[in-house]
């Protein structure tokens, strides 16, 4: 049995993050003015169905002990067992039509065989159909004095007013830091797990506020009845926390090496959309500490704006990591100024004149149209661009082998090339002389993605069709 349901809590006094509907339903139940329909609203994994259950049992219970069922009795046993048939529990996604609730309104008809009522629990209530909530509007008005209904919705928007008008409604809220946090440590306890601080925090932070899942991560991380922290780096390739600070502090600089950390957080098989989750809540740590201190907070919110569009565009994605660093260029990048600048600052030559030329149509396109550019139109204007050094463009090519890197990059790119390879190579200074092919990496990481025996044959292919055989290629 997993932890989530054998920790689900089986009386009042366990369910300890929702006090005021807790108070309020043993007080009813307390002065026996408990009423024929009840409507449990809001966020989902918040307590709706298991305090449904509870409010079920106890009205039901021989024996109450406090206003709590006392789980002992012959209706308790039965419950637990799932056996106890006066209770009934319905998904109303799988029981959407009208002839599912006429039905239930006619065997609702009958009285309970063991228990003092006859309860049904309608989960995800929304999903009934507009007919289904017509049959159910009269029963709910006027139910029989026997029977009581008790409906759960996360979508209160999609119950008519009609139903919910009928129903004592209860509105969860969202279960605190804190209270996720007490259970986790109530559920070490008992289970005899070791679990250190920086733990608990981590899936606290990564729960969204729902018990189920902190619950469910912290089950997955038990080893040797213990969770530590360097463990749960080690198993979920979290980014430390210096690494997220170091690469905000670039992103705010606009240091364009910040595209080779992301280069090998990918290189290294990380996470990538848990390491920009992280420096979400990395930036709004920073955001909230900088407001508390009347510092100017215009350009973090500009960032976490920019980065919980993009996040959200990842669902959809043919490839997160480019979305992901479509944005980082977004925030380096000043398209219209900084482009312009760039290609302001290189130098003119004779020999360059037809390429400097085209470049110049490119600056006023830009200039004209100032939108935001994807991936593939930064570097098609930036050229071969040495971005380490940040140096001016330099075409090296051979005038009279008439070799072109740019022609050689993009045959490359048609090959269905990784994309690994292709943008290695537009960030490297490449020389052709004497039937050698010379490679000068921006980086480590970009090397070893060229150097690897697949890719040397992709280029050898590739420059066969461009009638260059026999070319030496290294790498630099």
């Amino acid at each position: 049995m997993s932890l989530y349901l054998k920790y689900r809590p089986s009386d009042f006094d366990n369910l300890m993050w929702q006090k005021f509907v807790k108070d309020t339903l043993q007080k009813a139940i307390a002065d026996s003015k408990t009423v024929g329909a009840y409507l449990l609203c809001w966020p989902r994994w918040t307590g709706k169905t298991t305090t449904a259950r509870l409010l079920a049992k106890t009205i039901n219970c021989l024996n109450p002990n406090n206003w709590n069922p006392c789980l002992n009795c012959e209706i308790c046993r039965e419950f637990a067992n799932e056996s106890l048939i006066d209770i009934i529990e319905i998904d109303a996604a799988s029981h959407t039509w009208v002839d599912n609730i006429r039905e239930l309104i006619e065997r609702a008809q009958f009285s309970p065989t063991k228990a003092k009522y006859k309860i049904y629990i309608i989960d995800e209530v929304h999903m009934l159909s507009k007919w289904a909530f017509n049959a159910l509007l009269k029963i709910l008005e006027e139910p029989p004095s026997h029977v009581k209904f008790i409906l759960a919705t996360t979508e209160t928007h999609k119950v008519p007013d009609t139903i919910i008008s009928r129903c004592q409604r209860y509105d969860f809220k969202r279960i605190s830091d804190i209270d996720v946090k007490a259970r986790l440590q109530f559920i070490a306890k008992n289970e005899h797990i070791e679990v250190d601080e920086q733990s608990y925090n981590y899936i606290v932070k990564n729960s969204n506020w729902w018990l189920r899942n902190a619950i469910s991560l912290f089950e997955q991380l038990i080893s040797d009845s213990k969770i530590i922290y360097s463990d749960v780096v080690e198993k979920l390739w979290i980014i430390s926390e210096n690494e997220i600070s170091d690469f905000l502090n670039k992103l705010l600089n606009k240091d364009i090496s910040v595209i080779w950390d992301f280069d090998r957080l990918v290189w290294d098989w990380k996470n990538i959309k848990l390491f920009f989750k992280e420096l979400i809540f990395f930036i709004k740590k920073v955001t909230l500490d900088k407001l508390k201190h009347n510092e100017d907070i215009s350009l973090y919110i500009k960032l976490l704006d920019i980065l919980d569009e993009t996040y959200t565009k990842t669902k959809n994605s043919l490839d997160e990591n480019t979305t992901f660093i479509v944005w980082v260029l977004k925030i380096i990048s000043d398209y219209k100024n900084n482009i312009t600048q760039n290609l302001e600052s290189q130098v003119i030559t004779p020999q360059k004149k037809e390429v400097v030329q085209i470049v110049e149509k490119e600056k006023e396109s830009i200039i004209e149209n100032t939108v935001e550019l994807s991936w593939d139109d930064i570097f098609d204007i930036f050229g071969n661009t040495n971005f380490e050094n940040n140096k001016k463009i330099e075409l090296n090519t051979n005038d009279n082998l008439n070799f072109d890197s740019g022609l050689f990059i993009d045959k490359l790119k048609k090959t269905w090339a990784k994309w690994a390879i292709t943008m290695a190579l537009r960030w490297a200074t490449i020389d052709f002389y004497d039937n050698n092919l010379s490679i000068k990496c921006a980086s480590m990481i970009t090397k070893k993605s060229l150097e690897n025996t697949d890719s040397i044959s992709l280029m050898h292919n590739v420059l066969g069709d461009m009638w260059f055989n026999d070319v030496k290629i290294n790498f630099r």
